[in-house]
């Protein structure tokens, strides 16, 4: 399953919902989802959009193009440090 970085800040009841703090709002612990839904998104959702895509949240219901619909999930975050041989 593909994950995707948010652009827009996620309202505190979304934090809450996932499990993370509101109080230090710690974006680094959420990511987006596709849910395979391809629609004008509607108010309040997220949605998957940009060259690089990243998911942003419909701020109207008045989006009249058609978007991959979005949904949060919470992540953990690894830092894997990887050493090849190139020489010897």
């Amino acid at each position: 399953m593909k994950i995707y970085p948010l652009s827009d800040s996620p309202h505190s009841k979304e934090l809450k919902r996932l499990g993370a703090d509101p109080m230090t709002n710690r974006r680094w612990q959420l990511r987006a989802v596709c849910t395979g839904e391809f629609r004008a998104p509607k108010k309040g959702e997220w949605f998957l959009s940009g060259a690089v895509p990243e998911a942003y949240k419909a701020k109207t219901g008045k989006i009249a193009i058609k978007f991959y619909i979005a949904r949060l999930v919470r992540v953990e975050v690894r830092t894997v440090e990887e050493i090849k041989i190139v020489q010897e």
